[in-house]
């Protein structure tokens, strides 16, 4: 299967595979045994995750954070690149099919050290916004790699190089589960005020109610693909697939996460991470 750059981006790539999942053995009534393709078993108590998931990475962004002189996903991270563990951990997951990445047109960085595993089935040019990215990534997908529009798509920042298995494996289990799709994130645990503008308290929000949102947020292809068309159409901004879909009149589902699912933006969520990496020996 070769990999191709989008219109406009010369990626330089060559030829990728297709990763065989693993295959698991099913006795039925009489005792029979059938083998299965692709079955991963979550530990969690999500049960199981059949089938194939595709990954897109938005990772055009340019602003400069941190008073570095490169963007943060390219920053050092352990030996690494911020954007290169947070690839490498979706990689190795069994039940991703594959992972496309949006990036900057240029991005010498990328270009530089770029980031090469048989999972990877392509870059492809971003957009001005996050919204746009992904869009320009769903649409690649399904032009390049014949990606079903019943498919699962997950998009994960490429600054949350923390993301476990567990916490993807529960979930992808939940968006097969719901019409809607579903969202990884953290219950709110502090008291939270909304304010006006300059920072009167105006009230205290219902924290039970309340969640963070982090990713990956995991959709149906069509209904993402539809419901960011349709906020590009009305020009309206969204900050996240999430929003997209609320838009669209959909209602996805919050799964509880781990707290170090961080997106890295300042230099102590860069410790953090850090002390993250060191302890699953990934130093």
């Amino acid at each position: 299967m070769e990999i191709v750059p989008s219109d406009g981006f010369a990626g330089g790539w060559g030829q990728g595979r297709v990763v065989q999942g693993r295959r698991l053995v099913e006795k039925n009534e009489s005792g029979n045994s059938t083998q299965v393709n692709c079955v991963m078993t979550q530990k969690n108590g999500a049960g199981s995750i059949p089938g194939d998931v595709w990954a897109i990475v938005p990772a055009a962004g340019q602003s400069l954070r941190m008073d570095g002189d490169l963007p943060k996903q390219h920053m050092n991270l352990c030996g690494k690149s911020i954007l290169q563990h947070t690839l490498s951990r979706l990689c190795k997951m069994s039940f991703v099919k594959g992972v496309v990445v949006g990036l900057s047109t240029p991005d010498p960085w990328w270009e530089e050290n770029p980031f090469v595993h048989p999972k990877l089935r392509g870059i492809y040019s971003g957009g001005e916004q996050r919204q746009d990215t992904v869009l320009t990534g769903i649409r690649y997908l399904m032009r390049q790699h014949a990606a079903e529009p019943s498919s699962l798509v997950m998009v994960h920042d490429a600054a949350r190089p923390c993301i476990t298995h567990e916490d993807v494996s529960r979930v992808v289990a939940q968006a097969r589960l719901h019409n809607h799709g579903a969202v990884l994130g953290s219950r709110v645990k502090d008291t939270i005020k909304s304010s006006t503008e300059d920072g009167a308290i105006s009230g205290t929000l219902d924290r039970n109610c309340c969640w963070r949102a982090y990713t990956p947020q995991v959709f149906e292809i069509n209904d993402l693909l539809g419901a960011l068309e349709e906020v590009q159409s009305k020009g309206v901004t969204v900050t996240d697939e999430a929003m997209a879909m609320e838009f669209a009149g959909r209602a996805p589902k919050m799964v509880q996460g781990s707290d170090m699912n961080i997106k890295i933006t300042e230099k102590a969520d860069l410790r953090l991470a850090e002390m993250f990496l060191e302890g699953e020996g990934e130093s």
